[in-house]
């Protein structure tokens, strides 16, 4: 990259720079991503009760939704490497979406279980990759 194109200035609310564009991007990307990954868990008192979810199910949730971060974090990781930073991570986005949706059509604990360690992988990287 050369000098003469290096952000030189912080302007916070401007999109003018492809800088701050990228910028504005991977804040918005993680917060999604951070958003996905915990946005359940505030609702684990109601779902339990409808789901009438024992402590050991919610224990294999919880264990199944973190554990599963380690093989997120690998894939993001060789996905980086193979096609870049930002297919991968625009990737895992509209990918990870799929069951972030699918989570409210669960009927059952497995399909439950399922679709939370589906959602898993979106805390992977937890930390959005840098721009190309």
């Amino acid at each position: 990259m050369e000098v003469g194109s290096k952000a030189t200035r912080i302007r916070l609310f401007s999109i003018a720079t492809p800088q701050m564009r990228a910028f504005h991007m991977t804040w918005f990307a993680f917060f999604l991503c951070f958003f996905a990954w915990f946005g359940i868990a505030p609702l684990m008192k109601i779902v339990r009760d409808e789901m009438a979810l024992t402590q050991s199910q919610i224990g294999w949730l919880v264990i199944g939704s973190v554990a599963i971060t380690v093989v997120g974090r690998l894939l993001i990781g060789w996905l980086c490497d193979r096609i870049g930073p930002r297919l991968a991570y625009t990737w895992l986005l509209l990918l990870g979406s799929l069951p972030v949706m699918g989570i409210g059509l669960a009927q059952d604990f497995q399909t439950f279980l399922v679709f939370r360690v589906l959602i898993g992988v979106i805390g992977g990287p937890r930390s959005p990759p840098e721009a190309e």
